[in-house]
């Protein structure tokens, strides 16, 4: 399915604009293959992780391209200090850049800057690069095809965001999406992975609570299906479950579990025959 523009790389942003929830994972391994898995499988997006990996520009555009077949668009997570790669990552077809650990709004002007043409911004127009189709297309379609499919995601994930946020809101250079990030919050927060204690919880409901009232849309990471789930009912309209790699190990331990207890079972079975 295609947006209205026919471009289906339009479609995370015009879901939305809609209303409509995203759900995709990160994608870790450069092996194009686990992207055009995932595609099939049938995620809204991809999110090629260039932080928690050995991910290059040269990776993403193939996961770009595996994704492509299915028509499935990806988006590059990268750190705030390596924003300068915007502009490279976007030239592979990616249709947007997803930030890490957004403390300043410097951090929002940055990342708006960096994947805006100007007059908006200030990336680098070059049509002879795999985006502009190597350039077959025209710069001002390009320009007009770039600025409808754009996403920008920015993450909050520490103490410091927290109390930055009410700041960030006023910026003026705001992203698509505000996304939250539990797992590196509750650890900066003293409780590495304890989403449900008292202090953790009570930091992300007050999120939760601002990024609402702002009318901020809301992104966050679950663990599985059943956590996307719940974070949907709080209001997050963007979720990310799992990656790649964490998908990959669970699918493993969990048939190996059940492999070694129906071993076990037949064992014990045949054991009261004999």
């Amino acid at each position: 399915m295609t947006d209205a523009s026919g471009d289906w790389r339009t479609r995370p942003r015009a879901a939305l604009e809609r209303g409509e929830p995203l759900l995709g994972t990160f994608v870790k391994s450069a092996d194009p293959a686990v992207a055009e898995i995932l595609a099939l499988a049938g995620f809204d997006l991809l999110v090629a992780d260039l932080e928690h990996s050995s991910l290059g520009a040269a990776d993403v555009a193939a996961i770009v391209r595996a994704a492509e077949a299915s028509e499935v668009p990806v988006l590059a997570r990268i750190p705030a200090h390596a924003l300068a790669w915007a502009g490279r990552l976007l030239e592979t077809g990616a249709i947007g850049v997803q930030v890490t650990d957004v403390v300043h709004t410097q951090t929002l002007s940055q990342l708006w800057r960096a994947t805006r043409f100007p007059p908006e911004g200030r990336r680098s127009l070059a049509l002879s690069q795999r985006d502009a189709g190597f350039g077959r297309i025209a710069a001002a379609e390009y320009l007009r095809g770039a600025r409808e499919r754009l996403l920008t995601v920015a993450q909050i994930e520490s103490r410091a965001a927290v109390a930055a946020l009410s700041e960030l809101l006023a910026s003026p250079h705001q992203p698509d999406v505000w996304f939250i990030g539990p797992f590196d919050l509750s650890a900066d927060l003293g409780h590495p992975g304890q989403l449900e204690h008292p202090d953790a919880a009570s930091v992300l409901a007050e999120i939760l609570d601002q990024l609402s009232r702002h009318g901020a849309r809301i992104g966050v990471f679950a663990r599985d299906g059943a956590d996307a789930a719940a974070w949907h009912a709080r209001g997050a309209q963007f979720v990310l479950i799992s990656s790649d790699v964490a998908l990959l190990a669970g699918a493993a331990r969990s048939s190996l579990a059940a492999a070694r207890a129906g071993l076990t079972a037949a064992g014990a079975a045949a054991a009261r025959r004999g």
